[in-house]
Formats: structure tokens, sequence, C-alpha cells
């Protein structure tokens, strides 16, 4: 086995397995640019499975996206979405969602796209 795999565990394990049967979470559609925060410390979780056991791990100390998330634990996107709804439900994870082009916050009074959602789009392009 390469180096860079020797830490990964080496099972598999179907994604209706990971999230228990359920294909979608139960509380909100969550976008996958949410980002997510933990709020609990990963080393004294007890109970939980090694799935959100990693996302409180990489979400310990910094912001990460849904599909961050998904990346990083090689999950698909829906399932990261149904674990991470669970973990917020279960007050481990904190899930900031700011408003996105479809949103009507993000719209001025005619239809279209608010000047501040312009800017601030600029704004983060300029950052990089």
């Amino acid at each position: 086995m390469a180096p860079e795999y020797e830490d990964e565990e080496a099972y598999t394990v179907r994604p209706y397995a990971v999230t228990g049967g359920r294909i979608s979470a139960a509380s909100v559609d969550l976008p996958m640019e949410a980002l997510v925060e933990a709020l609990s410390d990963s080393q004294v979780l007890r109970g939980l499975t090694p799935e959100k056991k990693k996302i409180l791990q990489l979400a310990a100390g910094q912001y990460q996206s849904v599909a961050e998330l998904s990346a990083h634990t090689r999950l698909p996107l829906g399932v990261v979405r149904v674990l991470v709804t669970d973990l917020a439900d279960q007050n481990h994870l904190k899930i900031h969602t700011g408003g996105t082009a479809s949103d009507a916050s993000t719209h001025d009074e005619s239809g279209r796209v608010s000047l501040s959602l312009l800017e601030s789009v600029l704004d983060g392009i300029a950052a990089l």
C-alpha cells in the first residue's frame, strides 16, 4: 500500500448503511456550499460512527463546506448532507448558510441580483 494511504481505513461501507437507509436529511435541504463548524471536542465523542467522527475532526478549528467534507471523507455528497444534519441536530455542529443566488434576500425589488451580492463576489475574487 502506498505511504499516503496507510492512515486510511481499508473498509468499504455502502452509503445506505452509513445513513441508516435515509437518502435525505429530515430537517433541511442542505446546500453544498453551506459552511460547517464543529461545536464539540472531536476527541471526547463516543458512540459516533467513524464517518461522523471524521466530519467533526475536519470541521474542528476551521470552517468546511459540505462539498469539502464530501471530498475529504470520500463519501457521496448526499451521505455527507445527511450526516452533517444529524450532527447539527445533536448539537455537535453548527451550519452556516449564507445567502445564495437563489435566495430572495440576494435580489432587489425588480428581481435582479442585488448590487451587494455582486460586490461581495468581486471582493472574494479580488482576495484570491
